[in-house]
């Protein structure tokens, strides 16, 4: 009997054992990611990795509690409020158990409005914004309406409402972190 009751207390031990480290693989914290574009609230994605390298962990909107094991992440995220999303990315994010974590990230860009003018007087039309040299043209956007975009030098293609054809216009020189109104006189 002595025997059996060794065998069986080291089973139970072992079991005891293996049921926590099951249990610690089970660990998990919550990590949330918040995004403002010069300190207002502002909707983006966001892509966590493992810090030692492996598949997405998460992917999705940001503003979203994530339930993460125990570890530490990187972050990328991307700014979709902008036209032209902007992209960030912080590393060394420790996630602990039980715990949860907050990660606030800022853009600076610029909120612009265009005034499209021709002779005078209020235009409406839609408008492409591109860097100088590049051939990819960013979303359209519309007179008058405010958007926010990357600081830097544009080029612009305005294109009338009543029109098929567009006219170069820039180059436009957008700040980021302010709130501009741009005049395209055509």
């Amino acid at each position: 009997m002595g025997r059996m009751t060794k065998i069986a207390g080291t089973l139970a031990l072992l079991l005891a054992a293996l049921a926590g480290a099951a249990g610690a693989q089970d660990a998990r914290g919550k990590l949330e990611v918040r995004l403002t574009a010069n300190g207002e609230p502002a909707a983006g994605t966001v892509e966590i990795f493992p810090s030692q390298g492996g598949p997405s962990a998460y992917a999705g909107p940001t503003g979203t509690p994530v339930e993460l094991p125990a570890a530490v992440y990187d972050v990328k995220v991307t700014l979709t409020d902008a036209i032209d999303h902007p992209t960030r990315s912080r590393g060394g994010i420790e996630v602990t158990v039980g715990n949860d974590r907050t990660v606030h990230i800022d853009f600076q860009v610029g909120r612009v409005t265009l005034l499209c003018r021709k002779d005078g007087e209020a235009l409406d039309a839609e408008i492409s914004l591109r860097r100088p040299g590049s051939s990819n043209w960013l979303p359209a956007v519309h007179c008058g309406v405010p958007f926010l975009v990357s600081g830097g030098t544009y080029e612009a293609d305005v294109t009338p409402l009543d029109s098929l054809t567009g006219v170069q216009a820039g180059p436009l020189q957008i700040m980021s972190g302010t709130t501009q109104r741009l005049a395209i006189d055509l």
